[in-house]
């Protein structure tokens, strides 16, 4: 799963083909449901011999946990430096 380049405007993309195949879709949480049934279906057309995929299932569930909690912490507000303080006057 490495090289993945998630952004705003991939996101944005693939939310105006969903919204144009269903409008209801604007709703993020019914989004989210059309993403996880995509997945579904592409998973079940997957032949690979030994592929596990109830296992490969759980794997994304923790990727998408990690994607989650990465974009949270880069979503919060940095803390102002705290290096200096007062007010400088001139001698």
């Amino acid at each position: 799963m490495s090289g993945i380049q998630l952004s705003s405007e991939l996101v944005s993309k693939l939310k105006d083909v969903v919204v144009a195949h269903d409008p209801d879709a604007d709703n993020d949480m019914l989004l989210m449901q059309y993403l996880s049934a995509v997945t579904g279906y592409l998973m079940a057309h997957q032949d690979q011999p030994g592929l596990d995929k109830q296992e490969f299932i759980s794997d994304l569930a923790g990727f998408m946990g990690q994607v989650v909690k990465q974009v949270e912490r880069d979503m919060q507000p940095s803390a102002p430096a705290e290096d200096a303080f007062g007010i400088w006057k001139p001698e």
